[in-house]
């Protein structure tokens, strides 16, 4: 299902699941966190391991999965809009089940914003 554009981003408190530290043996574990929310977007300072200053990680909310890690968060703003416009099903509270006919386009975005960082 192709999503609005994510134009109106607003502050909200969500969980996202960070992975375990590389440099500790943790198990996975869900964190609160305040950040910018847009659709099935949120955006919060920190990385897939931790909640940090330095660097933004946007998440798919329904999933509650960190999908980017970059140095700005107007760098996530925009990754968010160009997934919003593929016809995807954002929806599913499963990653793997975000599915519909503009996957591939939507690995080679995240593949595209991995890269530059």
């Amino acid at each position: 299902m192709r999503l609005p554009q994510p134009a109106k981003w607003h502050r909200k408190t969500f969980a996202v699941h960070l992975l375990p530290d590389c440099t500790q043996a943790q198990s996975d574990r869900a964190e609160l966190v305040s950040g910018l929310v847009s659709g099935p977007f949120g955006i919060y300072s920190g990385s897939s391991c931790r909640i940090e200053p330095g660097r933004f990680t946007l998440v798919h909310l329904p999933s509650q999965v960190a999908k980017l890690t970059l140095p700005r968060r107007s760098m996530c703003r925009a990754a968010a809009q160009e997934f919003a416009a593929l016809d995807l099903a954002w929806e599913s509270a499963w990653a793997p089940g975000v599915t519909g006919p503009d996957l591939d386009r939507a690995r080679e975005i995240l593949a595209r914003w991995k890269g530059s960082r």
